[in-house]
């Protein structure tokens, strides 16, 4: 929590410190895709989320900011044989059977910095990157036993996207793809990885 406290906290001041070069704001609904390791938990696409993202310019083509996100996976895994339980050491202990629930929510806070091209009041792309913490909540529901995994870890976003102005106003939309990985935290954690497609509401000035 400390970590998150600190992150929000020089988002906010990189954010103050730039605007007078002005701001961009983008408000975005993320359309996710799990990778790896989470895919072998939580297999499908992710339709609920949503993204702040802040950012002030401190010249004409870079901005420093931050995000701050959630989105959230769920399946049911209908079909499966009988799964072993496992002690400590890894050794089977038994078996049990029923319809595995397997929920994963993912909560990133990152300080970022982008580099746009194109002039400002026209089409311009970004591309850039975050660096700092995502909480992930992973379940598993099987019958009236619950797996439960809450733990902060540190993790980055590269991301690339387009910003696209309603005419000669302040604001437009925005198309990016973002790409985030967590480090596991522990030996009872899995790596997250994740692909999102997000489309916005920007405002630039």
């Amino acid at each position: 929590m400390r970590k998150s406290i600190l992150i929000i906290a020089v988002i906010m001041a990189a954010i103050t410190g730039a605007r007078a070069q002005g701001a961009f704001w983008n408000f975005s609904y993320p359309i996710s895709f799990s990778l790896g390791e989470t895919a072998d938990f939580v297999g499908k696409t992710s339709f609920r989320g949503f993204a702040i993202d802040g950012r002030g310019f401190i010249n004409d083509r870079v901005t420093i900011g931050g995000i701050v996100s959630w989105e959230v996976f769920n399946e049911v895994k209908r079909g499966l044989p009988p799964q072993p339980t496992l002690d400590e050491n890894g050794n089977v202990t038994g078996y049990r059977s029923g319809i595995p629930y397997t929920y994963l929510n993912a909560i990133p806070i990152m300080v970022n910095a982008h580099y746009y091209i194109g002039n400002f009041g026209a089409v311009q792309g970004f591309f850039g990157a975050g660096i700092g913490t995502v909480y992930v909540d992973e379940r598993e529901d099987v019958g009236f036993f619950t797996d439960q995994t809450k733990k902060w870890r540190f993790g980055i976003q590269p991301e690339v996207g387009v910003y696209i102005p309603f005419g000669l106003s302040n604001s437009g939309a925005t198309v990016s793809l973002r790409y985030r990985y967590g480090t596991s935290a522990g030996e009872d954690t899995r790596q997250l990885n994740m692909l999102s497609l997000a489309v916005g509401l920007a405002f630039m000035n």
